[in-house]
């Protein structure tokens, strides 16, 4: 008898219009945060250098905020049932008033 696997997460394959409005939002984000770096590194010789270092450990705190919501935003649901609940209660209702 073939040992019984755990169930797999599903992956969603497409992004509802509100993530893809988010993966814009974070990468307008990270441009201006490129850009704020650039604009500081053309800088650097006129800047203090303790000042230049607080904005260089700012871009980067940004960047890791922004990684981390993208990757928890992309992730897996860890409450598949519940999401499944309530898109199909969400679904009823909307009919139910056309």
């Amino acid at each position: 008898m073939p040992k019984s696997k755990p169930p797999r997460r599903r992956r969603r394959r497409h992004l509802t219009n509100q993530e893809r409005g988010l993966v814009d939002f974070f990468d307008r984000l990270e441009r201006i945060t490129d850009r704020a770096e650039r604009e500081a590194e053309a800088l650097a010789d006129r800047v203090p250098p303790e000042e230049l270092a607080a904005m260089r450990a700012t871009c980067a705190e940004n960047r890791r905020i922004f990684a981390e919501a993208r990757a928890e935003m992309m992730a897996p649901s860890r409450t598949p049932v519940l999401d499944r609940l309530v898109s199909e209660m969400r679904q009823k209702e909307r009919a139910a008033k056309a």
